[in-house]
Parts: C-alpha cells; structure tokens; sequence
C-alpha cells in the first residue's frame, strides 16, 4: 500500500496549480525515456495506455496542446544497482512544478509498472480515486456521483432517478485521504540483491614455473552484496601437466586455489571494476631422478596475491572479463639438479613477484 501512498500524495502536492473548479479535466502530455540499460521497461505508449485505461479516459494530447507537460525517465543506478524512476512536472510556461522518484530492488524493471502508472494518473487528475473498488458491471468511466459515495436516487414514483446528489468538492488533500483505504503497515524496502556470477578463463603467468611463461586455465566465481566488499574464489591448473627448463632436467607442475577480498567494486551501466586481495594455495609437484629427496614430490605453495579486474556485460547474463594481478610467495625454493658428474645445477627459484593475466567469459546474476 505505500506506492498508493505515496501516489496520492503525489496527487495532493502537486496536482493543483489554481484552476477553477469547475475547469474540467486538466489536459498534460507525456515524455517518457528508458536509459541505456532500461531497454527491457515498459515503454512510452505501453505506459500511456495504461494511465487512460485507470482514468478511464483519453488523458494525453500533444506537447503543444497540454496545460502541464509530464516527463519521465527510469534507469538502473550505478551505484546500488536498483531501478529508478524520475518524474518531472512542468506548467505551460516551461517552469519546473514538481517532481517525483520510485526507487525498487527488483531484478525486472516491470515489477513498479503498478506504481508508475498510480503516480502519474494522480499528475493528471489528482481528483481520480483510483483506489477505490469499482461496483460489478461498473463501466471505466464511472460517475464521480458514484465514486463520491452519493446513489443515484429514485423519485418517488418510481419514475426517472432524480440527478445525483454530489457532495462539496474536497480539498486535494482531504480527497486524497478521503480515498485512501486502511492498510497494513508498511515494511521497509528491501535492498539492492546481491550480484553473483562464473567464469571460465584462459590463464597466463610469469614466474611461477620454469621457462619464460606459462598458460593453464581456470575457473572463478565472484560474489557482491548491496553493501560491503565482495568475494572471489577461484582455481587454476597450468594447461601443460609439467613444464621442462631443459632436456633431461625435472618436470614441474602446477595447480591452486585462490580466495580473495574485494574491497573496490566501482559500477557504471554495463561495466564494473573491482580490486581484490587474497591468498592462493596449491601445490608444485617436481619430478625426475636426478632431482634432491627433500624436493621430490609436491611443495605446498602459500603465495599473498593481488588483483585488479574489469567486467563487461555483453547480452544479458552474459559478460567477458580481463584481470591483471600480482604473486609473492612467502617460501622461495631453490629447485637444481646434479649431473652424472656430480655437479649442481640451479633449474628454479620462485620469483621474488609473478605476474599473472586472465581472460575469461561467463554469466552475471541478477
């Protein structure tokens, strides 16, 4: 009941500007606009027939003709990622009467068509009681006799019904409350949801193993709530299983996982940027006959990491991402091998930095 609420109220501000009682119907038009991202909300004509339908008149006429022109516009915040509608009323002079804001956290836009249609009817015609209940049978353009609660009464002969009995107009203020009808309290609006998604990415790396560079693939799943940081977790496995600094010297490879904190979360329409730091924890398996006991086998790898990540949406659900970030290892091995002659040879250090570039494709909720 609160978007009715609010409507009516609408309705009492700014629905009269010193007309005459007796004027009739005020005569307004209508400018509505759906911003980039907004292409799914209901549209201009879609919305006007639907104010005519609850006046149960034509209601609108050309820009030129109105005494009072209606604007509106609905787009997703950048922010908060809710919908928002802004609607504008102007006089006939082109001076700025009024203006009203709907704010919603629903995944579709549709969902305050309800309320778009209250505010503006009540802009048109604040006198309208599009709350009340319409009598079974009752055409859409019922008398005001009827709405303003005084029947039609019959003459005494059971002849013609006398002409009804209407009362006193009330104040818009007083006919709004008039017309308002009991309700339940009014909860608070929910929050903005939470934006979730995954990705599968093409992963490439500099320090991490032997040799110059290094590819895998991985996947990451990302997490942000209406306030706060966000989350990601993720894992990598490099594409080669093993990776050789020189024939017949030991083989590498290298899988983790990645959790990190995203304190950074900057959205603007279709585009997100996000800073994160975290941890990556996995494991670097040497192999090879020639490698030292205490380096055989598998080596737990605890590195802190720190990345920076841009999200674009493409259709839909559908988005592509790009993430460049750095890794410090907290242990740095030396890996090295001996020859048949019993000389030493150093094959790898972990670099004291490694980089690590992603490219990944996946799908973003809501």
């Amino acid at each position: 009941m609160r978007p009715a609420a609010l409507a009516l109220l609408v309705g009492a501000a700014l629905g009269t500007f010193g007309r005459p009682a007796d004027a009739g119907p005020r005569t307004s038009s209508l400018a509505w606009v759906r911003m980039p991202g907004a292409e799914a909300c209901i549209d201009a004509r879609t919305l006007a027939l639907a104010v005519e339908r609850r006046l149960g008149r034509v209601a609108f006429v050309p820009p030129t003709l109105g005494e009072v022109a209606i604007e509106g516009r609905i787009e997703r915040s950048q922010e908060s990622g809710v919908w928002r509608a802004t609607i504008r009323v102007f006089g006939a002079g082109g001076a700025a009467i009024g203006s009203r804001e709907i704010e919603a956290a629903h995944v579709d836009c549709r969902a305050i068509d309800d309320q778009l249609e209250l505010v503006i009817a009540l802009l048109v015609d604040p006198d309208a009681s599009l709350l009340l209940p319409r009598a079974a049978g009752s055409p859409a353009g019922s008398s005001p006799a009827s709405v303003g609660g005084g029947a039609p009464a019959a003459s005494a002969g059971g002849g013609a019904p006398r002409a009804a009995v209407r009362p006193a107009p009330l104040p818009p203020a007083a006919h709004a409350a008039a017309a308002l009808p009991a309700c339940p309290p009014v909860s608070a609006a929910p929050s903005a949801s939470w934006r979730v998604g995954g990705a599968v990415e093409a992963v490439g790396g500099l320090g991490l193993v032997p040799g110059p560079a290094s590819v895998g693939v991985g996947v990451r799943a990302h997490a942000t709530p209406p306030r706060g940081p966000g989350f990601a977790l993720g894992g990598v496995l490099w594409a080669s299983p093993s990776v050789r600094a020189a024939p017949g010297s030991p083989a590498f490879s290298l899988a983790y996982g990645s959790l990190s904190v995203c304190p950074i979360e900057i959205v603007r329409g279709e585009t997100a940027l996000s800073g994160c730091a975290g941890a990556m924890l996995g494991s670097l398996r040497v192999e090879g006959p020639a490698v030292p006991s205490r380096f055989r086998h598998e080596r737990l790898v605890f590195d802190l990491n720190l990345d920076t990540r841009v999200r674009r949406r493409f259709v839909g659900p559908l988005f592509g991402a790009v993430g460049l970030g750095i890794a410090v290892p907290t242990v740095r091995d030396v890996y090295f091998y001996t020859d048949a002659a019993g000389a030493r040879h150093d094959i790898f250090q972990v670099s004291p930095v490694s980089a690590i570039l992603d490219l990944g494709l996946g799908l973003e909720l809501p």
